[in-house]
């Protein structure tokens, strides 16, 4: 995916935003699966197992409208979708250990709040 943008820092931010919580079309393998899965391929297992996180099954460019103008914004930075998104939330249960992450996984419709840098996601704040 190109990222055509006037600052490095700014481009790598929103990529590691789509690595961390960007997965359309939805990868395969039941919800248990899928989340054992992207998980450790998307490296959010190393080197810890990170405790919770959220997919977003949507094309970019929706996810990219939450910040331009497909969104209430507020505060500094964050913005609250207008649409509601196909999200699964992988969690960590309990014994799972770095190189043997455990996840489950809940499959929701909700909207999200992101925050946005330069009309950008670079962060997933929350599940709304």
């Amino acid at each position: 995916m190109a990222c055509i943008l006037n600052r490095e820092d700014r481009c790598a931010t929103y990529r590691q935003f789509l690595n961390r919580h960007v997965d359309f079309p939805k990868s395969g393998g039941n919800n248990r699966i899928y989340c054992n899965r992207i998980m450790q391929r998307r490296g959010l297992t190393r080197p810890v197992c990170k405790l919770t996180n959220t997919f977003i099954h949507a094309p970019t460019g929706q996810v990219q409208a939450i910040c331009r103008g497909a969104g209430r914004c507020h505060g500094r930075n964050f913005c609250d979708s207008n649409a509601s998104f196909r999200l699964t939330t992988c969690r960590v249960a309990p014994g799972s250990r770095p190189g043997r992450c455990v996840y489950r996984a809940r499959v929701q419709n909700r909207k999200i709040r992101v925050a946005c840098n330069q009309r950008l996601p670079v962060h997933f704040e929350r599940i709304l």
